[in-house]
């Protein structure tokens, strides 16, 4: 076995390639494509629908964050509202049209998901599964993201 076959950064590359060209293919519909699909699901999971806390949890800039939330709300799938205690902050949220679509994209993304780990048993994919995610340190918890958001004053955020 040559070096780069049973190095983790090559193995992990070659995963996430594989699995990023199908996600592309099956989102290509939708605005953002993969980024796209990725605020739609941190905005149905969070509380706090801050365009910050959601730039920190996605890792992506502050301005890809507001192009990516324009083009789905020009789609209907989220709506922008001012923070009744605070306007220049914004809550986001989906639409119903955006939580139906999120449902059929997650199928889409699942079935992906089902093809790229279909070399794994089931039971290694839920073991890859879990050891990745805690490998990746995920899960944050967004009630502290928001807090600490708040504190630090980054919650404020004018469009």
């Amino acid at each position: 076995m040559s070096p780069s076959n049973s190095n983790l950064g090559w193995a992990l590359t070659a995963l996430l390639r594989d699995y990023l060209k199908q996600v592309d293919d099956s989102l290509k519909d939708l605005p953002g494509g993969s980024r796209g699909f990725m605020m739609l699901t941190a905005i149905a999971e969070t509380d706090c629908q801050s365009q910050v806390v959601l730039a920190e949890r996605l890792g992506l800039d502050r301005t890809t964050v507001t192009y990516l939330i324009d083009g789905l709300e020009r789609e209907n799938l989220l709506t922008r509202t001012p923070d009744p205690a605070d306007r220049r902050a914004r809550h986001i949220n989906l639409t119903d049209h955006g939580a139906a679509r999120l449902a059929s994209l997650i199928k889409a993304v699942d079935a992906v998901e089902a093809r790229v780990l279909s070399r794994l048993s089931g039971g290694e994919a839920e073991h890859f599964r879990h050891i990745l995610i805690k490998a990746a340190g995920l899960a944050p918890d967004t009630a502290e993201m928001c807090q600490a958001a708040i504190e630090t004053g980054e919650l404020i955020n004018a469009r």
